[in-house]
């Protein structure tokens, strides 16, 4: 009985599990968004009112940062990309949303072939 004590904040955090998935779909339902809303965009206008959509939705936009790699190419195309690539670019405002993301995407990094 004392061991389910332990185990109790865990299974209250499962249902939250699936971050990435969720952050997914939400990427794709802004890039939807930014397209009807513009049915012929300027240059770089899809990516910001994708990026503001996200921002509503409650995700930082990390593409820029060193160290993130992110499909911006599909991104810019308002694409979701391969395996969902341009979500990378993303990470949740919320810091227990954020902490739980970055366990289930912990790697970010490109790696360098040439380091052993």
């Amino acid at each position: 009985m004392a061991r389910a004590r332990y185990f109790l904040p865990l299974l209250l955090l499962l249902p939250l599990a699936g971050c990435f998935a969720g952050q997914q779909q939400q990427l794709a339902n802004c890039q939807q968004q930014a397209a009807a809303a513009n049915p012929h965009p300027k240059p770089g206008q899809l990516f910001k009112a994708t990026q503001a959509c996200m921002d509503k939705a409650g995700y930082n936009f990390i593409g820029w940062n060193d160290g993130v790699v992110c499909d911006m190419v599909a991104l810019t195309r308002n694409e979701v990309g391969q395996g969902g690539a341009a979500t990378l670019c993303f990470e949740p405002k919320a810091w227990l949303e954020r902490k739980l993301y970055r366990l289930e995407v912990p790697e970010r990094t490109q790696t360098n072939p040439d380091q052993g």
